[in-house]
């Protein structure tokens, strides 16, 4: 059975950085189309097919995947199959687009492959529950779940068969686990590809889709983590040591990733919690 929930929005919601604007679970979904778009839209496929018009592209949108509008952008839809089942949320707030584009990496519509579905549809029903209490947090609860399911859409969707955020994770792990248990040694490009399989090029890629940060950008964060624990461990050791055990060769440039890192010198860090 299809339900739908309008929330009542005030001029405060508004302020919010994310805020509910409609909800809607098992729609028989009908033909729509916006030539001067509409807000920010989640649709997820349940059961049948249907194709989004946007941008001059055509996609397909079947069970396992979702489409991603963004606000202001023309789309159409509308089903191919005898009958098209969508969840779908309507949302909007300040801080929707740097969070899709920023963090996500996502900058205009498209259809997703998704890993996850049941997270989605579980974030869908907690939404029509916040709805259902009309208290005066319901504002404040819908927009952490909002919240959620954009990280989600990182974590648990891809352009392609899985090959979302977290897929790639699991498959990084050995490579995480050998930087971890490596970090003070000499790290290097054509080794760390050994580790995972694949070439240089691929797993800078996959790394930085993965992490949304550079393979070394992430490997001097876990030396700067261990270089503020020997710090803390350590008050009376050289600052020249303290970068050599963390895997640091030259202390002067240590100490420029250090204060990029912490915006303060190693020793200005130790004076701070001694």
């Amino acid at each position: 059975m299809y339900k739908r929930r309008i929330p009542v929005i005030t001029e405060s919601d508004k302020e919010l950085p994310y805020y509910l604007v409609d909800v809607g679970s098992n729609w028989n979904q009908e033909h729509i189309v916006r030539p001067n778009g509409y807000l920010y839209q989640w649709i997820q496929c349940v059961q049948g097919e249907g194709e989004l018009l946007t941008e001059g592209k055509t996609f397909r949108v079947k069970e396992g995947t979702a489409m991603l509008l963004f606000k202001g952008v023309p789309h159409e839809y509308y089903a191919v199959s005898p009958s098209w089942i969508v969840d779908w949320v309507v949302f909007d707030g300040h801080q929707v687009e740097s969070f899709l584009k920023q963090t996500a990496g996502i900058h205009t519509n498209g259809v997703f492959y998704v890993s996850r579905p049941d997270l989605f549809a579980s974030k869908i029903q907690s939404l029509f529950d916040i709805e259902q209490l009309n208290g005066t947090l319901t504002s404040l609860q819908g927009s952490s779940v909002i919240y959620s399911l954009l990280t989600d859409i990182v974590q648990y969707t891809s352009m392609s068969p899985n090959n979302s955020a977290n897929s790639l994770n699991f498959k990084l792990k050995p490579l995480f686990d050998y930087i971890e248990r490596n970090f003070n040694k000499p790290l290097t490009l054509e080794d760390m590809a050994e580790i995972t399989g694949v070439t240089p090029q691929h797993l800078c890629t996959v790394f930085k889709k993965t992490t949304n940060i550079r393979i070394f950008q992430y490997i001097n964060s876990v030396r700067i983590k261990k270089s503020k624990e020997l710090l803390l461990q350590n008050p009376h050791m050289q600052i020249k040591e303290i970068a050599a055990l963390a895997g640091f060769e030259d202390a002067n440039y240590f100490c420029s990733v250090f204060k990029k890192f912490e915006q303060l010198s190693p020793n200005q860090f130790r004076k701070i919690h001694y």
